[in-house]
C-alpha cells in the first residue's frame, strides 16, 4: 500500500498508512523497524504540519521507547505528543490515550499520586467516547 501511495503521490494517505504500519510492527515486537520508520516520518509531517497526526505518531514513539525502557526519550516523545494536542483540539481517544501513557510514565517512577491523576483523565476520556 505504501508504494502505491507514493506512486500515486497521495502523501497524506502515504503517512497515515506508515503510522498504522509502525503500529502493528509495535504490536509484532518489531521495536527497532518501527523506530526506524517513524524517525523518517516525523520529518515528513513535522514538514507538513499535520499536528493531529504528529501526535498520534509522538505517542507511538513514547509507547515504543517506553517497550524498550527508554524512559527519558519516552518522556521526551509525550511532551512533543502533548504539545502538538495542545496546539489543537484532539478526540476523546487521542487525549485519553495521551494521558494513559502519562500515567504508565509516572508509575513507572514511583510518582504514584500525579499517575492516579493522570489515569482518572484517562478514564473520563475513554467515559466521554460512550456518551458520544
Amino acid at each position: 500500500m505504501v508504494q502505491w501511495t507514493r506512486a500515486e503521490k497521495r502523501t497524506f494517505l502515504r503517512q497515515r498508512v506508515e503510522a498504522r504500519f509502525a503500529a502493528l510492527l509495535m504490536e509484532n515486537k518489531e521495536f527497532s523497524e518501527a523506530l526506524t520508520l517513524l524517525s523518517s516520518l516525523v520529518k515528513d509531517v513535522r514538514r507538513l504540519d499535520d499536528k493531529l497526526l504528529l501526535g498520534d505518531i509522538n505517542l507511538l514513539e513514547s509507547k515504543l521507547h517506553f517497550s524498550l525502557r527508554n524512559l527519558p526519550k519516552a518522556k521526551a516523545a509525550l511532551t512533543a505528543a502533548r504539545t502538538a494536542a495542545n496546539a489543537i483540539h484532539v478526540p476523546p481517544a487521542q487525549q485519553g490515550a495521551i494521558d494513559l501513557q502519562s500515567g504508565l510514565l509516572h508509575a513507572e517512577e514511583k510518582d504514584y499520586k500525579i499517575a492516579y491523576s493522570y489515569f482518572f483523565e484517562a478514564f473520563e476520556s475513554f467515559n466521554k467516547m460512550n456518551k458520544i
